[in-house]
């Protein structure tokens, strides 16, 4: 079967629409080129790079069984309250980098970045402070990816441990 998209007026296969349990038909209105093209556009702007960025935790930690906590505008005035405090730098310190909101796209209805295509290390990520406890705007912190990469699951034990050694052999300059 055969379907045209209101937006750009082709007439495409079923396939090329998503599926939609909500929809009388059971297919999305519009083809999934036009989706794709919207998004591309709308990820360009401030609020669409967080509102990605929101949906990303909304979608990886639903899958993990866990719940996130806050909505998007709470996210967005997070965000506000972040830029305020550190501009477009990383909350992240002792440095406070620079942080980008680079949109990478998307290509051929895939989901995330091209194939072969790396994430800019710049780039914002929103991510947990302690990454035991769930996403809660309390927890909730505004950091570079390549420092959301060295991070992971750093924990605060992990933390008051490596604290602790560094005080050890750098303070009281105690040796192995």
């Amino acid at each position: 079967m055969k379907k045209k998209c209101p937006k750009c007026g082709e007439v495409k296969s079923l396939t090329d629409f998503y599926k939609d349990k909500t929809r009388k038909e059971g297919r999305h209105p519009q083809c999934i080129d036009c989706i794709l093209s919207t998004i591309d556009k709308k990820g360009k702007t401030e609020e669409g790079f967080l509102r990605i960025r929101y949906n990303n935790i909304i979608q990886t930690y639903k899958k993990r069984g866990h719940q996130c906590y806050f909505t998007f505008e709470e996210f967005w005035e997070a965000f506000k309250k972040h830029l305020k405090k550190h501009g477009m730098r990383s909350a992240w310190g002792p440095h406070h980098l620079p942080m980008t909101m680079i949109y990478q796209g998307r290509r051929n209805g895939t989901r995330g970045r091209r194939k072969g295509q790396t994430s800019i290390k710049s780039n914002m990520s929103a991510d947990r402070l302690d990454s035991s406890k769930p996403y809660t705007i309390q927890n909730l912190i505004f950091i570079r990816n390549d420092e959301n990469s060295r991070k992971k699951d750093t924990t605060y034990e992990d933390c008051l441990t490596q604290i602790k050694l560094h005080e050890e052999r750098f303070i009281n300059m105690v040796a192995i």
